[in-house]
């Protein structure tokens, strides 16, 4: 009898066991799910191509852990030390990946989580989620002329977003119509869509932004689907047109600093005409002379 009790509260120590194991390794990998959601999944996928960055189905295969790790916290730093496969990936996808200051625990549930092939990043769409993509999805392959121009004035801060977010002109340059207006405190995006891997991966740094200046910018301002769509049509026109590359107008910043300068130099010869040509005491001593004789 006592070995019977004995040999179930074995069982039962095992089944707890396992239970908290896999309990945690479930919670492990939803954790990884929704850190690959919010932190990952608008620039890379798992099994469905590349889009800004590289697919990350079998990641594990072709880099060691140690080396995704340090990748992942600072690709930068990799770059600049000269690590060799750091270089060439951001070579061939143009485009650096920002640093993401995560734990060892966060990057390793991230890394499981693709492991597992991405398994649950799908998620069910509510009804007014689908419409709302139905509709997007209408404004894509419509490509209408007038989606277009509302991308451009968007874009160019001509009309306001939704959520009064800053237009994407204060810091980007797209070249339209062989001129380019646009910031450059950040990247050209003249031929982003090319370069990001069209819509898919401009949808994703508009909504789901990557970069720190760009979160902190749309935080509390997210730019909407619909907006998103209208950018990306308006990308893609820009991209068909200026195949060339962009074209930033730099005469307008020489002709202001040439006009700064005129400005400057006649100000200083003006101030020069009118400056004492003798001393104080020239004027002085030429009347005493003419008295005296």
């Amino acid at each position: 009898m006592n070995k019977m009790i004995s040999k179930i509260k074995k069982v039962l120590a095992l089944s707890i066991c396992l239970t908290v194991f896999i309990g945690i390794k479930n919670l492990s990998s939803q954790d990884g799910a929704n850190l690959f959601k919010t932190k990952c999944a608008s620039c890379h996928t798992v099994g469905k191509g590349r889009t800004v960055g590289p697919d990350l189905q079998g990641i594990t295969e072709k880099r060691n852990i140690d080396w995704l790790f340090k990748f992942i916290v600072s690709s930068k730093q990799m770059i600049d030390k000269g690590d060799p496969e750091a270089i060439a990936t951001f070579q061939e996808f143009k485009t650096p990946m920002p640093d993401f200051p995560l734990s060892q625990a966060e990057i390793k549930s991230i890394i499981e989580f693709i492991d597992g092939g991405g398994a649950g990043l799908e998620v069910k769409v509510d009804p007014i989620a689908e419409a709302l993509q139905k509709k997007v999805d209408s404004i894509i392959t419509g490509n209408s002329n007038e989606s277009i121009k509302k991308g451009k004035d968007l874009f160019n801060g001509y009309a306001q977003f939704v959520n009064k977010g800053a237009s994407c002109a204060v810091c980007h340059n797209v070249t339209d119509n062989n001129y380019g207006h646009g910031g450059l405190l950040a990247k050209d995006l003249t031929n982003a869509f090319t370069r990001l891997g069209g819509h898919a991966g401009i949808k994703g740094i508009i909504l789901m932004p990557p970069f720190p200046s760009m979160q902190e910018t749309y935080l509390n301002n997210p730019v909407t689907e619909e907006e998103a769509a209208y950018i990306q049509l308006y990308f893609q026109q820009q991209d068909k047109l200026n195949t060339a590359g962009p074209i930033v107008q730099k005469w307008v910043l020489i002709a202001a600093g040439a006009l700064g300068f005129l400005i400057c130099a006649i100000f200083i010869f003006i101030l020069w005409n009118k400056r004492k040509k003798r001393s104080v005491n020239y004027e002085i001593i030429k009347r005493q002379n003419m008295v005296s004789k």
